[in-house]
C-alpha cells in the first residue's frame, strides 16, 4: 500500500472511531481536549516557523547600506 494510500486510510479509521466515541465524552471533558490538541498544534508550528539563532537575522526595513 502506497504511503499517501495507508494514511488516508489511518485518517479515516482515527476519525471514525472519534465520531462514534464523541457522543459518549462529557462535553466539558471533549472540549477541553480539543483546546490541548489545537494548543499544541499551534504552538509547535509556530516553534517550527521562528527563525532561532540560525544566522539568518533580519535587519529592519531601511537600515541598508545607502542609510
Amino acid at each position: 500500500m502506497a504511503p499517501n494510500r495507508l494514511s488516508m486510510v489511518v485518517g479515516r479509521v482515527v476519525m471514525g472511531a472519534a465520531r462514534r466515541v464523541k457522543p459518549l465524552v462529557p462535553k466539558r471533558l471533549a472540549a477541553a481536549a480539543e483546546d490541548r490538541f489545537f494548543g499544541a498544534v499551534f504552538h509547535l508550528t509556530r516553534v517550527t516557523n521562528d527563525n532561532y539563532g540560525n544566522g539568518t537575522k533580519e535587519k529592519p526595513a531601511g537600515l541598508g547600506k545607502n542609510r
